[in-house]
């Protein structure tokens, strides 16, 4: 079998090619001719899943309300320990909330995230869902966000609802929908 080996100076390792042992197991390697690369093995973590933790919540429980204002825990609630200090956590869900008791109010849905030992808050940015719909018309509203991580903590994941008027209510698990909850660390 043929090969051609590289050996680094001062007795640094070696990097050696061989041909394929039999005829019939003709391989090409291009090499990019526009940018250098980089090859990645087996064991590269690039954009790979290290693991997922999910909740089903099935219909026929009873509903989860408030008037405040202020943010109210639901019993969707989802722990993850990122595996890498540089991983991202995806979280996915569907809730399925309303308003009642007055036609200009909206109920409110977020996340909030409890770090162990550390800081506990809703995530920043933009609400993850608004119920505009009225009584026992729930709205289904995804949840989608990335969270970065800057540690191996374990973290806790809740959705929370308002309401945006004080006088009205926000209904989360009233309709007859199942309400799903899922976290998933994406490695560096």
């Amino acid at each position: 079998m043929s090969s051609i080996k590289l050996t680094a100076d001062s007795g640094g390792g070696t990097f050696e090619l061989k041909a394929p042992s039999s005829s019939g197991n003709t391989r090409v390697f291009t090499l990019p001719d526009s940018a250098d690369a980089t090859l990645l093995t087996a064991t590269a973590v690039l954009g790979k899943v290290g693991q997922i933790v999910t909740q089903i919540y099935e219909p026929g429980g009873s509903s989860v309300s408030t008037s405040s204002t202020s943010f109210v825990d639901t019993s969707m609630t989802l722990q993850i320990t990122p595996s890498n200090t540089n991983s991202k956590i995806f979280i996915f869900g569907i809730a399925n909330g309303h308003r009642s008791t007055s036609t200009g109010a909206n109920a409110i849905i977020n996340i909030k995230r409890a770090v162990s030992g550390g800081s506990t808050g809703n995530l920043a940015g933009p609400t993850y869902g608004v119920a505009h719909t009225y009584e026992t018309n729930a709205t289904t509203t995804p949840i989608f966000f990335v969270d970065g991580t800057t540690g191996t903590a374990q973290r806790t994941y809740t959705v929370v609802h308002r309401t945006d008027v004080g006088s009205a209510e926000s209904h989360i698990f009233r309709a007859n929908t199942s309400n799903m909850f899922m976290l998933m660390e994406i490695l560096p």
